[in-house]
């Protein structure tokens, strides 16, 4: 990686190509250059999805066939390479800079995981929208919130190992946890991650009696898990769980619940459904937000989310198959892609399309 990424810089003059590259910043790369890395990063990860289609989005941004090949075999070349010098233990020559020879710790794991889908096969829902989400599935189709929660918190412990390297174990994380379905959510997350190693700690912004039902529930379980329970202060952590406040804000955050979000300085921030903060009735900010590094939605994002104005405040977006039958998006007259999630129960969801 080290060697490569300084070879880019070499070749383009431009050192911020192979730190977007490197990162898994794609969206920050012109359009005809993220179309190259997006379908670089398909062969590399998922060879044998490349279809057609790739090869025809490619030609959109005016790159004829020579092109197209040149790219292809280039990619072909150096996997080729890397899983020589990988499985031999190849290292770097000794004439490299001691500085340059350190491992870089790159999101690039992150971005291969998740199959990204086009931002227009997701609808945005808004608080009415979501609200009636809710109430079909329990109501109408009898799948219930602790259902939806398990699945949320699986997904969310999914994104949050891929945000710290690949691997949670030994990793210090902080859930806050918030007295409805988000904080349950995030509870599940916990046990997951606790599951896989991570030390774990709960942070409730109200007192348990206070939990809702299912929520209660599943911090019960924590605790029966042997997982250290308070409520605050934050500490320093590796990563935090943001599970404070879910789709049903008004106005700005309150009392304990406004300190807990203004302690929350970590890098890496993962935010359960939207960022604390994140007014869904209004689509805006308030103060005090959480700005995540990643958000993960469920089931489809929120009004708000793809605003400019919060971006930094969402950071790197997904989308969680949280069980919601199509026909729920159906009668909500919110359709969603019919391959959405064919390649994986989490998404990634640029924040601009190829296209744009």
């Amino acid at each position: 990686m080290v060697q490569h990424g300084a070879s880019l810089t070499r070749e383009s003059g431009d050192a911020s190509i192979a730190e977007a590259v490197a990162s898994g910043a794609h969206d920050e790369l012109a359009p005809r250059q993220q179309a190259l890395v997006e379908y670089a990063l398909k062969l590399t990860t998922e060879p044998a999805s490349v279809e057609s289609t790739d090869i025809t989005a490619l030609r959109a941004f005016d790159l004829d066939d020579r092109a197209i090949v040149d790219a292809n075999q280039i990619v072909a070349y150096f996997n080729y390479v890397n899983r020589v010098a990988d499985g031999l233990g190849v290292e770097l020559e000794s004439t490299w800079p001691a500085d340059l020879r350190e491992p870089r710790r790159y999101k690039l794991a992150e971005w291969a995981r998740f199959p990204t889908v086009a931002r227009d096969s997701v609808p945005e829902l808004d608080l009415d929208e979501s609200r009636e989400m809710d109430r079909l599935m329990i109501e109408e189709f009898g799948i219930p919130l602790e259902r939806m929660m398990e699945n949320a918190g699986r997904s969310v412990a999914e994104v949050c190992r891929a945000q710290l390297g690949g691997s949670a174990a030994g990793a210090r994380v902080t859930v806050i946890a918030g007295r409805g379905g988000n904080g349950g959510g995030g509870l599940v997350a916990a046990r997951h991650l606790a599951d896989a190693g991570a030390q774990v700690a709960i942070v409730l912004s109200a007192e348990p009696e206070r939990l809702a039902p299912t929520t209660a529930s599943q911090w019960k379980i924590a605790r029966r898990m042997g997982i250290s329970s308070t409520h605050g202060p934050v500490e320093e952590s590796d990563l935090v769980v943001d599970a404070i406040h879910g789709y049903s804000l008004r106005g700005d955050p309150r009392t304990h619940t406004a300190d807990l979000i203004s302690a929350v300085s970590t890098p890496l921030v993962v935010a359960v459904d939207v960022p604390s903060g994140l007014e869904v009735g209004a689509g805006a900010l308030r103060t005090p937000h959480v700005r995540a590094s990643a958000t993960v939605a469920l089931a489809a994002p929120k009004l708000g989310t793809f605003a400019q104005a919060n971006r930094d405040a969402i950071g790197d977006l997904y989308v969680a198959d949280i069980s919601v039958p199509r026909d729920v998006f159906d009668r909500l007259e919110k359709p969603v892609a019919g391959d959405l999630f064919s390649r994986g129960g989490v998404v990634r969801v640029p924040w601009r399309d190829r296209s744009s």
